[in-house]
């Protein structure tokens, strides 16, 4: 798999400033009140930043061990299954398509209530979306921080040969 580029991030972060300026400003013409922001989001975002980090410490120790000499020594911790492995490594994509997604759909909404800044609902919603973008740069900066513990380096092999292979 190719890591994350930054074009992907920059395509992503458009979307959501796009959805997340202009979503508010239809929610506030149909309902006629200003879209909400919940603190709940901010909680889970916590939530999922602190257990990405704990599954971070835990994998990147669980990498470390390759050699037998060390398995046979740790017991208890054995190297990742290639599945995990390769969960993980999806884990931290969709975790920085998330992060960006979310941070830039708040910087969206943030920038939709820059005209009411006055009202007192406005500024504890504008707050409250800071926290939420804080929380999801964390996501962000986690997930790939993750990508590159996941990535191995390029074999010395050209594409197409298979000198693995008996023949």
């Amino acid at each position: 798999m190719k890591p994350t580029e930054t074009r992907n991030l920059i395509t992503w972060s458009v979307f959501g400033l796009i959805f997340g300026y202009f979503i508010p400003q239809i929610y506030k013409n149909i309902s006629g009140s200003f879209f909400p922001v919940s603190n709940n989001t901010f909680l889970a975002l916590v939530v999922l930043d602190a257990s990405l980090l704990y599954w971070i410490i835990i994998f990147r120790s669980r990498l470390k061990i390759t050699k037998k000499k060390e398995i046979e020594n740790n017991k208890k911790k054995l190297p990742p299954h290639p599945l995990v492995a390769a969960r993980t490594v999806a884990l931290a994509f969709a975790g920085s398509r998330a992060g960006v997604l979310i941070l830039n759909f708040y910087l969206g909404v943030i920038v939709s209530f820059i005209p009411g800044l006055s009202l007192n609902p406005v500024q504890n919603r504008i707050t409250t979306s800071i926290f939420i973008i804080i929380s999801a740069g964390i996501l962000l900066g986690l997930s790939l921080w993750l990508e590159k513990i996941c990535r191995i380096k390029d074999s010395d092999d050209k594409p197409g040969d298979n000198t693995s292979l008996a023949s």
